[in-house]
């Protein structure tokens, strides 16, 4: 599949891929104690990889940019992208830094505690993005998390802007925001701690509302610096949109289901949301889409052997 020569049809992911090392315990440790019992699972995981293995599998055309180790590792990864159909052509193999790792703990209940080497993830520089300005402006829809510099992510979008790109950023895990990184994008999926940290980031105090409220008040904040559409994830509770344009709130709920791992289900939600919008769709019909992948996603172990496909997808979206 080449993507190169074929424009505004395709979604393009830049971002980490990482190697999930994961224990599964009955309860989390608390600081300083050891907890044992558990079992160890090997998978392929990081917050971009995730998002383009979820976005293709959901039907888009997806291409990633990303920066890897020239280690086992790093050929698992490769490997793995090719396999699902995503355009790896513009992947960085890094001959001097490691590729990133994930260590994880996963509880009975899906929760996790999750420590990140970036490697060579935090060396992908804005040069490196500046060689692929075509394949940026000619996405249909872009992704982008904040693993990765910030410098990086600041070019990614500054590029981004001069096409007609769908400029989604997912701010995770939360960085510092400059106002004018913010005018560039065009939609911004924050869960409601980040949601919160932000605004504490750009107003320098905590919100005085929490809840609902909160979500709304902060999301009419963001829509003021700039940002269109803000959607605000719930876990369990589903998710907020807030489509500034109209002034409309939108509340979307969640399944109920028993979760076996939460790991990569945020990234479920956005990349196939992003296959959506590629795909033409509303907001809010991506957004139901969305959290039905991420509902199936979480009864699965693995951050992105759990994403479901497409007709998995499909299938449950009817019972909604």
């Amino acid at each position: 599949m080449n993507l190169k020569n074929q424009l505004n049809d395709y979604v393009l992911i830049i971002g980490s891929s990482n190697m999930d090392l994961n224990i599964y315990l009955d309860r989390l440790p608390k600081p300083g104690e050891t907890v044992t019992g558990g079992t160890f699972k090997q998978s392929l995981g990081g917050k971009g990889a995730n998002q383009a293995v979820a976005s293709v599998r959901a039907g888009a055309k997806t291409m990633f940019i990303g920066k890897i180790g020239k280690d086992a590792f790093g050929d698992q990864m490769i490997f793995n992208l090719l396999k699902e159909g995503i355009e790896t052509s513009c992947v960085i193999i890094d001959s001097k830094n490691p590729s990133g790792v994930a260590f994880i703990v996963i509880d009975s209940n899906g929760e996790n505690m999750i420590s990140v080497a970036p490697g060579a993830n935090a060396k992908l520089a804005p040069e490196e993005i500046r060689s692929n300005s075509d394949i940026i402006k000619n996405a249909k829809v872009i992704v982008v998390q904040m693993e990765l510099p910030m410098e990086t992510i600041e070019e990614i979008y500054a590029i981004a802007s001069k096409g007609n790109v769908i400029k989604i950023l997912n701010p995770a895990p939360l960085k510092p925001i400059s106002t004018e990184l913010l005018k560039k994008i065009d939609i911004i999926i924050p869960n409601e701690g980040e949601l919160y940290r932000l605004y504490e980031l750009l107003e320098k105090k905590p919100t005085i509302n929490v809840g609902k409220d909160g979500i709304i008040e902060i999301s009419k904040k963001l829509y003021d610096l700039g940002v269109k559409t803000i959607i605000t994830t719930l876990g369990s509770k589903g998710c907020v949109i807030y489509e500034g344009a109209n002034d409309e709130v939108t509340e979307t709920p969640a399944f109920k289901v028993k979760a076996v791992d939460t790991v990569g289900a945020g990234d479920c939600f956005n990349g196939v949301l992003a296959c959506k919008l590629c795909k033409g769709n509303s907001i809010k019909n991506a957004v139901k889409y969305a959290t039905v992948a991420a509902s199936i996603k979480v009864t699965r172990k693995g951050a992105q052997e759990g994403i479901p496909f497409q007709n998995e997808i499909e299938d449950k979206y009817k019972k909604m």
